[in-house]
């Protein structure tokens, strides 16, 4: 009999590792089985400052589902790809922050239900094409029997040939590099030229007045400071430069659909770890903010019934419901509890998405985060909070946090975020 695993409001990292021992459920009754395509770019934003050729992103949009209100659960890539691997909050998979030696995150455990090792388990092949970020190990102990890293474009081409060859049902993870390569920026800025249609940031580092000290820190110190003297010129060219890396990753997806034979038994899901700030506020890159440009994230899918015919859903989704999804679109039962949701049984989806933060590099700054469709409040672990009404503000120019008016709101919302985090708490308590 298998054994009892703890319902997923009550589980704690602490809790979740040893309810491993559940027997994999394996293989739903299906008469043929699905491939399954993932492609993810690092740092791209849903929230694109001008416009851009997709020609392959548009293949994709007339056979599969675009979702509007997609979010990446933590803006910043090791623990954002945790998530987007097990279908896990950050915290409970135990990858809080970047894994690499500059940086305070730990590997993601093995023991943890991942893609690759679900639908391996399953009978499929399996492949992992670029940038893994989750530890030095690599992606084979997480169930991808193939493991290629390099260039972008090179690596799109070794994928193509790789589907192209499969005779049996196959599962590729496709992580391109772009438009990470925006940090290339101070370099490159004298080559470059403004394109016509970006738009400047909607504002500058004045903005920073009325947020958390945190910001102005980074902006002083931190990679800010790389473009703290950018003029308006500056940022055209930044964001110029970002669509045109959104562009390459474009040419690296066309390749691999090239390589489908049969796009109606493959599942093709598209997204990103995380976004990019874009200059608004005065900001590059990522840090310890929470601003829509850096947690809203491209996702489309592709895969059977609904998923076949193009359209938008606008339910608010994280990237840890895509595990579950592309499980459930495979015909394959997810062995543990998870975070995410599967988004082929109910398009409604919450009334309320909850993100997370913990450290630049070494730099400890937790952050937790409630968005609603209206409202998202930031919690600061430091005591600095934001308050932002999405429907007055989308560009999250006024903090609204301490108003005298707003109180109701704020204390709704964080009584919310507390109940979220005390299996955390719980677990830290225990431990």
């Amino acid at each position: 009999m298998a054994a009892r695993v703890p319902a997923l409001r009550s589980l704690t990292r602490r809790r979740f590792l040893p309810a491993l021992s559940v027997p994999f459920l394996g293989l739903a009754q299906s008469k043929k089985p699905r491939n399954v395509l993932v492609f993810m770019t690092d740092q791209e934003s849903a929230l694109l400052p001008g416009p851009v050729r997709l020609p392959a992103r548009q293949r994709l949009l007339e056979r599969g589902v675009r979702f509007t209100n997609a979010f990446s659960n933590t803006p910043q890539c090791s623990p954002a790809r945790a998530a987007l691997q097990t279908g896990l909050y950050p915290h409970l998979a135990g990858v809080l922050t970047n894994v690499d030696g500059s940086s305070l995150g730990k590997p993601l455990d093995p023991a943890i239900p991942a893609i690759g090792g679900v639908f391996k388990r399953a009978g499929y092949e399996t492949a992992y094409f670029g940038k893994w970020h989750l530890g030095e190990g690599g992606p084979e102990p997480f169930g991808y029997s193939y493991f290629r890293a390099g260039e972008d474009e090179d690596l799109a081409r070794e994928a193509a040939v790789w589907i192209h060859e499969r005779t049996q049902p196959w599962l590729a993870w496709i992580s391109v590099l772009n438009p990470h390569n925006i940090y290339e920026i101070p370099r490159r800025m004298a080559e470059l030229r403004a394109r016509e249609g970006v738009r400047p940031p909607h504002s500058g580092l004045r903005n920073l007045k009325t947020k958390p000290p945190e910001q102005t820190a980074f902006a002083d110190h931190d990679q800010g400071s790389e473009t703290r003297d950018f003029s308006p010129e500056h940022w055209l060219l930044y964001r110029s430069f970002y669509c045109e890396l959104v562009e390459k990753a474009d040419i690296c997806l066309g390749l691999v659909l090239d390589a489908v034979k049969d796009w109606d038994s493959t599942i093709i899901a598209y997204t990103s770890d995380h976004g990019d700030a874009l200059g608004e506020h005065g900001l590059p890159f990522k840090g310890p903010f929470m601003y829509e440009e850096l947690v809203r994230i491209p996702m489309v899918i592709h895969g059977p019934g609904d998923f076949s015919r193009g359209g938008e859903r606008d339910d608010l989704v994280t990237q840890a419901d895509l595990p579950k999804t592309l499980a459930s679109m495979a015909g394959l039962h997810w062995p543990r509890p998870v975070a995410g949701r599967d988004l082929t049984k109910d398009s409604r989806g919450p009334d309320a998405i909850f993100l997370e933060y913990y450290a630049k590099q070494k730099w400890v700054n937790p952050i937790r985060t409630i968005r609603t469709r209206r409202w998202k409040l930031n919690l600061y672990d430091r005591g600095s909070r934001e308050l932002y009404d999405l429907e007055k503000d989308p560009h999250e120019l006024e903090n609204l946090a301490g108003r005298r008016q707003m109180q109701q709101v704020e204390e709704k919302l964080e009584k919310r975020v507390d109940q979220w985090r005390k299996p955390l708490l719980t677990s830290r308590t225990q431990a």
